[in-house]
């Protein structure tokens, strides 16, 4: 049974009633995941998967799987354990168990007298991925990814009301992310998203408890019930200061936009090169964009993922960027009705450590500013 344990000297209870701070999960079944990196030399800047990995395995009926979506259409109930060998090539995206996350999905007969679930890890874990094989995102088709954000945008809303029924919960966290590239953590670089679902209290890192806190703050900084930073960000172009005082220069970090998504470089980066995806429309979660919102999604993924390659190709070598990267979902916990607006981070790999593994700074080498203006120019040259 995975259990997990808060470190008692950086957690504390937010306004949300929920413990917050650095969170350890111990699951032994993680140490069984299938490690499937082509490591033959190549003259590429990115490595390419191997075309039989087990996803390509699945997606040809090769190897059995729990098939929770296919495109446009829910297969199997979210707690399933009907594993079988189906072939799915006739599908653009599906989702399917992820038979390694670090919590237990399924609780046994054996298990069901435990009568708190408090200190263990219990959800769903999920893998999206596209039928075609693919490793970036930046060479996805726009219609591909739109059909993978929808398959996955269906999922998620399944799995969130079986979990509510099943732990009597209103409350749920939700982690989506895409790890692309071996330095990212992905023990298969075969282009995929995950999303975990907790049922149980597992709180939040610090990183959340800024994005869940900050809008709270900034209204009662404002006086005004119903402002949002983000929503400013996104559909302002003159100068936006911030409620802490900072200029937010959003023009100059500005690398594209259409009618649904603005994509910027970071004002503060954790890395250099990182983005970000706001919404022009206040959209709190993923699963309540609409389907021009998550059209527009796909076109900005694509032209940032883009933009983003160009720049690592074009930076300077000290700078120690690698063309892997996170791609980080933030938006509101279910049950939190904490405000906050939907935004997406990618986040280059970049070797960190000393002052900055202590605390949560980082240093970068090159402004934001100057990122966008490299960026910019090279998707028109890309077009």
């Amino acid at each position: 049974m995975p259990l997990e344990r808060f470190d008692p000297f950086r957690t504390l209870i937010n306004e949300f009633n929920t413990k917050v701070g650095h969170v350890t999960q111990f699951s032994p079944i993680r140490g069984k995941r299938p490690i499937e990196h082509n490591n033959e030399e190549t003259e590429e800047i990115i490595e390419h998967s191997p075309q039989d990995d087990s996803f390509c395995r699945v997606v040809k009926g090769e190897l059995p799987a729990v098939v929770l979506s296919r495109d446009d259409k829910i297969i199997e109930h979210p707690l399933s354990v009907n594993s079988e060998k189906k072939n799915l090539e006739d599908s653009s995206a599906i989702s399917i168990v992820n038979l390694f996350t670090p919590m237990a999905r399924v609780l046994y007969d054996n298990t069901q007298q435990i009568t708190s679930i408090k200190d263990k890890s219990v959800g769903i874990g999920i893998v999206h991925l596209l039928t075609k094989h693919y490793d970036i995102l930046s060479e996805v088709p726009i219609i591909e990814v739109a059909k993978l954000l929808t398959t996955t945008q269906l999922v998620h809303r399944n799995s969130i009301n079986e979990l509510k029924e099943r732990y009597k919960t209103d409350k749920l966290t939700t982690l989506h992310f895409f790890n692309i590239g071996e330095e990212s953590g992905a023990s298969i670089c075969h282009l995929h998203s995950q999303t975990y679902i907790y049922a149980n209290d597992i709180g939040h890192g610090w990183t959340s408890l800024g994005f869940l806190s900050v809008p709270g703050f900034h209204k009662e900084l404002k006086k005004d019930e119903d402002y949002c930073l983000a929503c400013e960000v996104a559909n302002n172009k003159e100068k936006i200061v911030d409620p802490i005082e900072q200029e937010l220069l959003v023009e100059e970090r500005m690398v594209f936009e259409n009618n649904e998504w603005v994509v910027l470089t970071a004002f503060s980066p954790e890395r250099d090169g990182q983005l970000r995806l706001i919404s022009k429309r206040h959209v709190s979660q993923f699963i309540d964009l609409d389907a021009k919102q998550l059209m527009g999604l796909a076109e900005a993924l694509v032209n940032a993922n883009k933009a983003l390659d160009n720049f690592i190709k074009m930076a300077n070598p000290s700078m120690n960027l690698l063309q892997d990267r996170n791609i980080l979902f933030r938006q509101d916990n279910v049950g939190y009705s904490s405000g906050m607006h939907l935004m997406i981070d990618i986040i280059p790999i970049q070797r960190i450590g000393g002052a900055e593994i202590m605390e949560t700074y980082r240093i970068a080498t090159m402004f934001p500013e100057d990122v966008a203006s490299i960026m910019r120019e090279s998707l028109k040259e890309t077009k």
